[in-house]
């Protein structure tokens, strides 16, 4: 029996590590041919091939490199997907980086480097995915954002920037592009169990005190993991969510509800 997104073409960037190998794997699981992009080569090999060795019949998960701000690679990435499968049914903008520091000692280089991964690379996959969306009369984005576009991290301004941009130009899309059967959405989480956020953990001199401290601010008393995001992802590509569009999906174990605790 086949899964939700069973013949459809997927594209994940991001997918060598976290929350985009969760959720090319989930797409995957749902019937799904992925084709997980990143530029840690590979990483990204070695997770694809275990995903699409478990993919069921049908399914199945490739990797090519791909720089996400680089306009040339973006291009030549969905040509290549859409002449190999014939069709571009769902799209995971999900690559992005962050580097802390306050706002006075941002660097050109450090928010060049910031917002063209994370606000550049999703605009230039929408763009070049879209027309062959728009030929098929439907579609799904996936645009990855975070609780950071609208609660404030002191370290990360400029992340929080791009993640903000990110919604208002997702609705953007959806606006543009529903009447081609075409739906844009946002998700944003709060912490989530990655490479990347136990490195920042470990970088501490308590580490296992310091996720504890972090875990204790949310209401639910721990963090995400990336299976949870994945879940989301795989709700919004799929036609559960057929009159979902234009939104943004706040996955954050209720952190952004409260106001303070006493």
């Amino acid at each position: 029996m086949g899964g939700r997104l069973q013949g459809r073409t997927a594209i994940v960037t991001g997918s060598a590590r976290g929350i985009g190998t969760a959720i090319a794997r989930a797409l995957a699981r749902e019937g799904a041919r992925v084709v997980g992009v990143d530029v840690l080569d590979d990483l990204g090999r070695s997770v694809a091939a275990a995903i699409d060795a478990e993919a069921p019949a049908g399914a199945g998960c490739a990797y090519l490199h791909c720089d996400v701000s680089n306009e040339e690679e973006v291009r030549s990435v969905v040509a290549g997907v859409r002449a190999a499968h014939g069709r571009i049914d769902i799209l995971v903008n999900n690559a992005a980086v962050q580097k802390e520091a306050l706002a006075a000692d941002v660097t050109v280089a450090d928010f060049h480097r910031i917002v063209d991964t994370n606000l550049l690379g999703c605009v230039l996959f929408c763009r070049e995915v879209l027309p062959a969306m728009v030929a098929a009369g439907s579609g799904a984005i996936v645009n990855m954002s975070s609780v950071n576009a609208f609660s404030a991290d002191p370290l990360l301004p400029v992340y929080g920037a791009t993640k903000a941009a990110i919604i208002g130009y997702t609705k953007s899309v959806a606006i543009a592009y529903g009447r081609h059967g075409i739906r844009a959405n946002a998700i944003c989480p709060g912490d989530v169990d990655t490479e990347l956020n136990r490195a920042f953990w470990e970088a501490h001199p308590d580490p296992a005190g310091f996720r504890a401290n972090v875990e204790a601010q949310y209401p639910v008393r721990r963090i995400a993991s990336t299976d949870e995001i994945a879940r989301v992802a795989v709700f919004l590509a799929s036609d559960d969510a057929s009159f979902v569009s234009g939104t943004e999906v706040v996955v954050d174990g209720a952190i952004t509800a409260r106001i303070y605790e006493l």
